[in-house]
């Protein structure tokens, strides 16, 4: 348990299997067994693992919910349906069943059950914020707009809040995590303030005690061209190791290309497009691959990428607004203005420029009533927050279209 506390997979999980020999009815080495081999991305094993456990303990609701996950992660969505809906029998009003159950009805493509389970889900427990963004987003394919847009603010509020697994055996792990799990935590909590380098510098130190720490690897070929602190050495040796420990992670792939992008533009292409045969639904990886070939003037290629990111995840706003844009700069104004009118969903810092290329569209395709009426409502959000380069742009605009600034 020490080992697994401090993100120590492969022996720990060397270490249950000889208490499980020890003690082949001891529920807990199977279960915890189970959690470590899922660290280490064998999933197939990890689904095998806890069924063993499921039978020596049937009624141990965290390991029956951690199964459907397993199923759902395998892509068998049947069979984690299934898995989910004997534990919803039992407690029908359970957040987390039903939010895992949503997920499961969306990749089924079966959207009015999926929204109405990410609706019971948000009911049971009321700041839900995963569930309000899974509910705006199948909302937002049912065409229930008004509604999604409600679900995405409430989604954004919440954010990071979620009702409690009630799994006294993980809770029992995470007292004894020591050491490298606090480095861990510590460099995520620096990545989400964006202090880019002490992250690195903390992931680095997890290397230096366990050079085969999965999260530290991924998270070092994430950072390397935010925090700028990895040669190109670097950068290929904790591929290498990440590859060897988890050859079919998708994300590893998508973060090794991102961290490519600027000096090995072919090689950059060939991860991510590794990334997308991995999980051909894989947004991010279909945004990045996108950017890259617009950069090197393939822009048929990137619109077909950005809107395969957009076809996985309709409501992905940087997808939304990098396709509105080339489809400006294109020319195809038409086109850019249905792209860029679902980003308006959400309100923050690129709102106003999303509405600044709303309003040139529209006055490229002769609407010069929507033209004014975007840049005035991009003036009252610059004229608050900035910057004023683009405040000159947008009264620059209104000049143009004769309107009175």
């Amino acid at each position: 348990m020490v080992l697994q506390a401090n993100t120590l997979y492969p022996p720990a999980a060397l270490a249950y299997r000889r208490a499980i020999r020890l003690e082949p009815r001891e529920f807990a080495w199977q279960y915890y067994l189970a959690l470590t081999l899922q660290q280490m991305s064998k999933l197939e094993e990890a689904v095998d693992t806890v069924s063993a456990a499921l039978r020596i303990r049937p009624g141990y609701v965290p390991a029956v919910m951690k199964r459907g996950e397993l199923l759902f992660k395998l892509g068998r969505f049947e069979e984690s349906s299934a898995t989910l809906e004997s534990l919803l029998a039992q407690d029908p009003n359970s957040a987390v069943t039903l939010y895992a159950l949503a997920r499961v009805k969306y990749a089924q493509e079966d959207l009015s059950s999926a929204e109405d389970f990410y609706r019971r889900a948000c009911e049971a427990y009321p700041r839900f914020g995963a569930a309000y963004y899974g509910l705006a987003v199948t909302g937002k394919r049912l065409g229930h707009d008004a509604e999604s847009a409600k679900n995405f603010q409430l989604a954004e509020g919440y954010d990071g809040d979620s009702p409690d697994a009630g799994d006294p055996l993980l809770n029992q792990m995470s007292e004894l995590a020591t050491g490298l799990l606090n480095h861990l935590n510590r460099a995520k909590q620096m990545v989400q303030q964006g202090e880019f380098q002490e992250a690195s510098r903390l992931y680095r130190e997890v290397l230096k005690r366990d050079p085969d720490d999965l999260d530290g690897l991924l998270n070092l070929l994430y950072l390397a061209p935010i925090a700028g602190q990895s040669s190109g050495e670097e950068l290929e040796t904790f591929y290498a190791r990440a590859r060897r420990i988890a050859p079919g992670n998708a994300q590893l792939y998508l973060y090794y290309g991102t961290a490519l992008t600027a000096d090995k533009q072919d090689a950059a292409i060939t991860a991510l497009n590794q990334a997308i045969e991995l999980r051909p639904d894989y947004a991010e990886a279909h945004l990045f691959l996108g950017g890259i070939l617009e950069r090197d003037n393939r822009p048929a290629q990137a619109i077909e990428h950005y809107r395969l990111a957009l076809a996985s995840q309709p409501s992905y706003r940087p997808a939304q607004l990098q396709l509105g844009r080339i489809l400006f700069n294109l020319h195809r104004d038409r086109e850019a203005i249905l792209e860029l009118l679902p980003a308006l969903q959400v309100d923050d810092s690129n709102t106003p420029m999303v509405m600044v290329l709303l309003a040139q569209a529209y006055a490229n395709s002769g609407d010069s009533g929507k033209a004014r009426e975007y840049l005035r409502q991009a003036r009252i959000r610059v004229q608050k927050t900035g910057p004023p380069d683009l405040l000159e742009q947008i009264e620059q605009g209104l000049r143009q279209l004769g309107s009175n600034p």
